[in-house]
């Protein structure tokens, strides 16, 4: 009995570390989302995703997209986890893997009107100056208070 109830005290930390290293993210302490998320000992989607976006908004976008390829591979139909790798690529330099990331996230959820915005700007970015203005006026269509009309017309006339 004594055995039992010892081994359920010692696994109560392993099992919550997950669930409090995501408390942690979602009140924006993530280095200390970081530091409990990697005790954890279940390596799953989520402690891939709120690790690489953790690191993401350290700054640490090189860092974010090894997490994110993971958790990637664990469940290829997070559009949330393809928008974010998009992002951590854009970051960095690398818009043609942005591209890519933000293509399968509107796929997979097309109604995002964020997910338009952003792969309008990478676009744009690239050069694909009318591929981004369609991106931008679809997130129009969408959402018309999340993006300024004048940049759209100021970008795309």
């Amino acid at each position: 009995m004594i055995y039992l109830l010892f081994t359920l005290i010692i696994n109560i930390p392993i099992e919550n570390n997950l669930k409090k290293g995501i408390r942690k993210y979602n009140k924006g302490k993530y280095n200390k989302a970081i530091s409990i998320l990697l005790k954890t000992e279940s390596k799953n989607f989520e402690y891939f995703f709120y690790l690489g976006h953790s690191y993401s908004f350290n700054d640490r976008n090189e860092l974010s997209i090894v997490y994110y390829d993971s958790a990637i591979y664990l469940n290829n139909k997070n559009d949330k986890a393809f928008f974010e790798r998009g992002y951590s690529n854009f970051v960095i330099g690398n818009s043609k893997k942005a591209l890519v990331d933000l293509d399968e996230a509107i796929k997979l959820n097309p109604h995002n009107a964020k997910y338009y915005i952003n792969r309008g700007s990478i676009k744009y970015d690239l050069g694909l100056v009318d591929s981004a203005c369609k991106d931008w006026n679809q997130a129009m269509v969408i959402d018309e208070n999340l993006i300024n009309n004048s940049i759209i017309s100021m970008n795309c006339n």
